[in-house]
């Protein structure tokens, strides 16, 4: 094999592949990244065997080939390279690196240790907006549950129907529905599509998308959930497993609601927080009409209450919270005035908004 090719789009490329290799691995040769001629294209593939990255880049073949390299070490290696055209050449199953007047040669790994990799063949894609499906990843990615919930709520569950897609999580104690619509050009889905992302799956694909402007495409085909984003590709496998009936969860909207502005509220939740410990942690919300008083008392360290004006009509009684609970969601929205339903003491409270659903278990204090 013998290429030459910009050593800034190598580099840009290799940084979106780094995520597969970077988590200790029980086979070594998946810290590596296997790269390949086709056609007029160099491609490049890491894998963990969950989550498998390709990318495309265009490039001068002087010489076909394939050949497998320490991930690591490669991308260093090119990292501190100049801003330069480079050739890269196979030599006695070593690769040169070649740019001005650098050579540096890197020990490569046996092709065939290379596991190899299914890739769909045809299937319907999905148009949808980056900045939707990052909005929804934002809105929910908090609420998956970890190492003390269920395997199956570690991971997000997404719901692809009638244009639209949601994204669900639930660790037990909240709940996060965010909506958004497809592309008006999409074609027809008539049927529910639903698979579930592990937690580490949607960090992956929250830093690719990151830098992302225009329209991507994924797909669902057998075990396999794919994000194309033109010359760079995400195939990962979707958790096993039935997500809890979460619309079962969410009560009917009611009339009666608290009105408040999010950054006096999210201040008020981080003031009071500041008095938690593992053993006392909830904070007490007192609703009175037009006004919430925001309590924390925590033996031998202190104690804590704030007013808060606001809108509320409904009956008075007082309720607690695990504070990072709201903290969490009121961070990550972006709306200035927020809406939440109070029900009662043992009921949850339930924040709604247009395409979006939170709803929090209250704590006994």
């Amino acid at each position: 094999m013998k290429i030459v090719l910009s050593q800034n789009k190598l580099y840009t490329v290799l940084q979106y592949m780094s995520g597969p290799t970077i988590i200790r691995q029980n086979l070594p040769i998946l810290n590596s990244v296997f790269l390949e001629t086709t056609k007029n294209q160099l491609k490049l593939t890491t894998t963990n065997l969950d989550i498998t990255i390709l990318a495309f880049l265009d490039v001068n073949i002087l010489t076909p080939g394939k050949i497998l390299l320490p991930f690591k070490q490669f991308f260093s290696t090119i990292r501190e390279l100049p801003s330069q055209e480079i050739t890269l050449e196979l030599v006695k199953n070593n690769l040169l690196i070649k740019c001005e007047k650098i050579e540096i040669e890197i020990n490569t790994f046996n092709i065939d240790e290379f596991p190899k990799l299914e890739y769909p063949k045809e299937t319907l894609l999905i148009k949808i907006n980056p900045y939707d499906l990052l909005s929804i990843i934002k809105l929910t990615s908090f609420c998956v549950g970890h190492e003390d919930t269920s395997y199956i709520l570690n991971g997000i569950l997404f719901e692809v129907q009638n244009n639209t897609i949601k994204g669900i999580s639930t660790d037990g104690k909240r709940l996060a529905v965010a909506e958004r619509k497809l592309s008006p050009h999409q074609p027809e889905l008539k049927n529910k599509l639903k698979f579930i992302l592990s937690f580490k799956t949607v960090n992956e694909i929250q830093r690719i998308l990151k830098d992302k402007e225009e329209e991507i495409y994924f797909y669902i085909e057998g075990n396999k959930v794919g994000f194309d984003l033109n010359n760079l590709q995400i195939i990962t496998r979707p958790m096993e497993g039935e997500f809890p009936p979460y619309e079962e969860y969410i009560p009917p909207s009611q009339q009666e609601k608290l009105q408040i502005k999010r950054n006096l509220f999210l201040s008020s939740l981080k003031r009071a927080a500041l008095l938690s410990t593992p053993e006392h942690q909830g904070v007490i919300l007192e609703l009175k009409k037009n006004e919430i008083i925001i309590q924390k008392i925590t033996p031998q360290i202190g104690k804590i209450k704030e007013k808060i004006s606001c809108s509320y009509n409904g009956k008075s009684f007082s309720i607690g919270f695990n504070p990072y609970y709201l903290i969490d969601v009121l961070k990550n929205i972006e709306e200035e005035d927020v809406f939440f339903e109070f029900f009662d003491v043992d009921k949850p409270a339930v924040l709604r908004m247009k395409d979006y659903v939170y709803l929090v278990l209250p704590m006994r204090i």
